[in-house]
């Protein structure tokens, strides 16, 4: 199942980091789907899914969530199958394109990626904490502090941290879908209603469907992490697939219904014209939590890629690195740094999806790993002309910028491969 890798360090304290996850180590079907069902439960893919449906007739809402989840659970699919493969990390996964010391360029972005999205979310839960609550009396800085140490707790115990999380935000999001769902019946116009629902300022489906793939295509770049656990191809095809269409596609779905109904776009003003808002803010709770700490988990991971080519290889433990990146993203909520450097950010966050094309051009493709050079020229031309490529794509408002990135990643990579491959090895 998992291929052996040399050099390889104890695993004790770093949620094997270094290693292939041993067969011992696997996780069950059920396991394993809760938990990569945990990532993408986030407040975030209802406001999506309302984005669509308040800009789209329902039939034509629902083909666009198919079309743009079937990319996100194809993506998940691919990259999630190599992880099984061989027992590896997004990060390290990274490696067999990258070399070695140039995966940790990516894994840098990866790093400050995660911090930054877990900063902004401190913030906007702390926000809706004060807005919510009247007899909350803390600061908004504080209040984000005590939330992202709250997500901290699961993050610092490694997949069984994820885990516990996870059985228990998975069906707080379901029961949260199925209550608008059913609010959404007992309407007056109830269901006929949103069939025949016409869009005041419709939007296209490339739009559409950017928003969709954009919104969810760095979860599903990194969802090698959890991948890696899984016992066989079946139980990953099965787990991928379940876990995208409760966690992103039926997320949205009852976005949409509920935007429909109430003609907002906005899930937590949607959700209180309904009546619902405090039931909503309890499911939010845990819609953030599950995602948050995967961020944390997969930046503890990324980190730890970095190092494996320093003295501190394996001597720093998954906790103390977890803790280390909630503390920064800590600092950023509280100081509200995030909001300087986000725009960078998500303008870097286009060069991290065409990663997921290089891992599949190397691995399906290219069939010749760099896992053991220093640096590979070809994958980092490639990122780069992919990087380029998607924010073009981005700016000329063309297709989907995710998309584009991962097509020309792929596609640069593997004729570049084939040209230079032999001087490579040669060299």
């Amino acid at each position: 199942m998992a291929e052996n890798h040399d050099g390889q360090v104890a695993n004790k304290g770093t949620e094997n980091a270094f290693n292939p996850v041993p067969d011992s180590e696997r996780k069950s079907l059920i396991s394993l789907t809760f938990v990569l069902a945990g990532y993408p439960i986030a407040l975030s893919n209802f406001v999506i899914g309302g984005a669509v449906g308040v800009g789209m007739t329902f039939p034509k809402a629902v083909m666009t969530l198919l079309v743009g989840n079937g990319v996100l659970m194809a993506i998940v699919l691919a990259t999630g199958y190599m992880a099984f493969k061989t027992g590896l990390s997004t990060s390290f996964l990274s490696r067999r394109a990258f070399g070695k010391k140039g995966s940790s360029i990516f894994s840098i972005l990866l790093a400050i990626s995660s911090v930054t999205w877990i900063s902004l979310n401190g913030d906007i839960f702390a926000r809706l904490i004060k807005s919510t609550f009247s007899w909350w009396t803390l600061p908004v800085s504080i209040t984000a502090i005590i939330c992202i140490a709250l997500w901290t707790q699961s993050a610092i115990r490694g997949y069984k941290g994820l885990e516990i999380i996870s059985f228990l935000g998975v069906p707080a999001a379901l029961i949260l879908s199925a209550i608008g769902v059913i609010a959404v019946a007992r309407t007056t116009g109830g269901f006929g209603d949103v069939f025949s629902y016409i869009p005041v300022e419709p939007i296209s489906f490339t739009a559409a469907t950017s928003s969709i793939i954009g919104g969810w295509v760095f979860g599903a770049t990194i969802t090698p992490d959890v991948c890696r656990f899984a016992k066989s191809t079946r139980d990953l095809i099965i787990s991928g697939i379940v876990a995208f269409t409760i966690g992103c596609l039926g997320l949205q779905f009852a976005g949409a219904l509920v935007a429909i109904s109430t003609g907002n776009g906005d899930f937590t003003v949607a959700m209180a014209a309904l009546g619902l808002s405090l039931i909503a803010f309890f499911a939010a709770i845990f819609c953030l939590w599950t995602t948050q700490d995967n961020n944390i988990y997969g930046a503890s991971l990324a980190i730890q890629n970095i190092l494996e080519e320093t003295k501190y290889k394996g001597k720093i433990q998954h906790k103390h690195i977890a803790l280390a990146t909630a503390g920064l993203a800590a600092v950023f909520a509280a100081l509200g740094i995030y909001k300087h450097i986000l725009p960078i950010i998500q303008f870097l966050s286009l060069l991290i999806p065409p990663v997921s094309g290089l891992i599949i051009g190397e691995e399906f493709f290219v069939k010749n790993s760099k896992e053991k050079l220093s640096v590979n020229g070809v994958a980092l031309i490639s990122w780069l002309v992919a990087g380029i490529a998607s924010y073009i794509s981005l700016k000329a408002d063309v297709f989907v910028p995710p998309i584009v990135g991962i097509l020309t990643s792929c596609i640069v990579y593997v004729i570049l491969s084939k040209i230079f491959d032999k001087k490579i090895k040669a060299a």
